[in-house]
């Protein structure tokens, strides 16, 4: 009886490791569990020139957002925030997280504009685009609604982030879309969503809960 007792003892602490690890990935599960019917692995030409496909970025968190640069308000005030996000990340978190911003606007935005204009708020930030068919694959993957208000252009000379030359503003369509900040898990996974109103202290605990789900809460 006297020699089972240190097995048992240490039986015992493996035990607790194993139901204290369990719960913690309990806890993020539960902070942000996983979306089922949404999602899934798609290949669009980037703004840094390449065609990428999303599993490209597995590894990594990624924040995806739809939008395009002709926006007046909520597409810039977005990439913004994911701006303010990033900086208040750690180093070495920030190196595992991956924005992606897909343009619904075939028609005006190209790889290169796309790269020029998410630029300004990250150079590490990237920009998708691709025929119109495949972007409506894609924004049906995510439930990600969007819709053209009109068809006719008008000019771009209002939009809060101009990228032309002063006097020199083309012509664009406007649309309606989705504000969602959709984040995906290493895995892939859709888990949840953010938004421009998402306190950054949130965001930033919930993406780091992701990078590290074994850490203790």
């Amino acid at each position: 009886m006297i020699t089972k007792r240190p097995q048992a003892a240490t039986f015992l602490g493996k035990s607790l490791s194993m139901l204290a690890l369990l719960l913690a990935c309990a806890g993020v599960q539960a902070q942000m569990p996983v979306l089922k019917g949404i999602g899934g692995d798609f290949s669009m030409q980037s703004s840094k020139g390449t065609q990428v496909n999303l599993s490209d970025f597995r590894g990594k968190v990624v924040m995806m957002f739809f939008g395009y640069t002709n926006c007046a308000d909520i597409c810039p005030t977005t990439m913004a925030h994911i701006s303010q996000l990033m900086q208040k990340m750690p180093a070495e978190e920030r190196t595992r997280i991956q924005v992606l911003f897909v343009s619904i606007d075939s028609d005006y935005d190209t790889p290169k504009h796309l790269n020029k204009y998410l630029s300004y708020f990250d150079p590490s930030f990237i920009g998708l685009v691709d025929e119109r068919a495949k972007i409506d694959e894609v924004a049906a993957m995510y439930h990600a609604d969007y819709s053209k208000l009109a068809d006719d252009k008008v000019t771009t000379e209002y939009k809060k982030l101009s990228l032309e030359r002063q006097g020199s503003a083309g012509k664009g369509y406007l649309y309606s879309h989705t504000a969602k900040i959709f984040v995906l898990d290493p895995e892939g996974r859709v888990r949840g969503f953010f938004y421009t109103g998402t306190p950054l202290d949130e965001m930033q605990a919930d993406i780091s809960s992701l990078l590290n789900p074994q850490a203790k809460s």
